[in-house]
């Protein structure tokens, strides 16, 4: 039986780069929450900080089978992929070999989508070849419409499973209970980045996806979490809704997120 959240802490202390680490983190290996070596230690792109290293973990991902790609995962890769879960991602589950995330923003969200492909590319998780153009067309009264927009996927992962089967019931998208273990203010930062805009002083999160005893657990782990207030807001469409965090929280909000949100996404913080 596989379980969601599980707990374990692990202390490594080894060599790397002619130099002994003992460094602590919070991973998950298939759902088991792990404190372990992290390569966070020497590179951090959500802060802007980039060191030299002298390998690319990409190298390990290319030559070995996606059913046997389990992990672990560093905190802010998995923080990265439930942010993007909660907005515009999807996983995409293969039969036997597991689940890939695959991402997707229009053109004037290059720099963004640019900036989470560096971020995973850099991690291994994807290929060298760089996001792809893609075009849709929708027609608006007869008028057919051209959108353009980048995409990329990560790498297929058996370890990524237990993310898919936390967001996903009958290939549908819903909010499991356990989703605020993982919401962390990067997890906020990319999911506001993807569907959040401001409004009236405030940031509105579209939540389009989830039903309305979904958003209000969303609420509540807002709340939980960091302290923000927030309600439900109604939209055009039937049984759609928004979160709306309230001008109360923004100067909370913005401390919370600032230093991890792209700069690109600052705008939907009003600034």
């Amino acid at each position: 039986m596989e379980v969601i959240d599980p707990a374990m802490t692990v202390k490594v202390t080894g060599f790397f780069l002619n130099s002994s680490i003992t460094f602590y983190r919070n991973l998950n290996y298939g759902g088991l929450k792990l404190c372990i070596l992290c390569m966070n230690k020497f590179y951090n792109y959500n802060k802007g900080i980039k060191k030299n290293i002298l390998f690319k973990l990409s190298s390990f991902h290319t030559w070995v089978k996606s059913k046997n790609r389990i992990g672990p995962h560093d905190e802010d890769v998995i923080s990265v992929i439930v942010g993007s879960l909660l907005g515009d991602a999807y996983g995409n589950k293969r039969f036997v070999e597991g689940t890939r995330i695959c991402f997707r923003q229009s053109i004037i969200h290059k720099e963004y989508l640019f900036w989470l492909y560096q971020f995973f590319n850099n991690g291994g998780y994807c290929s060298n070849l760089e996001p792809r153009i893609y075009t849709r067309s929708l027609n608006d009264n007869g008028i057919v419409k051209k959108y353009y927009g980048y995409e990329f996927n990560t790498y297929t992962f058996r370890s990524f499973d237990w993310i898919y089967k936390m967001f996903y019931k009958n290939g549908k998208k819903r909010i499991h209970s356990n989703i605020g273990n993982y919401l962390t203010p990067l997890a906020l930062a990319i999911w506001i980045s993807d569907d959040g805009c401001w409004v009236q002083s405030g940031v509105r999160i579209s939540c389009n996806a989830f039903t309305l005893n979904e958003v209000k657990l969303l609420i509540k782990i807002l709340n939980k979490n960091f302290g923000l207030l927030c309600n439900v807001q109604n939209i055009s469409i039937p049984d759609r809704y928004s979160i709306y965090i309230q001008s109360s929280s923004m100067l909370k909000l913005k401390e919370i997120v600032s230093p991890f949100i792209h700069h690109s996404m600052l705008y939907k913080l009003g600034l």
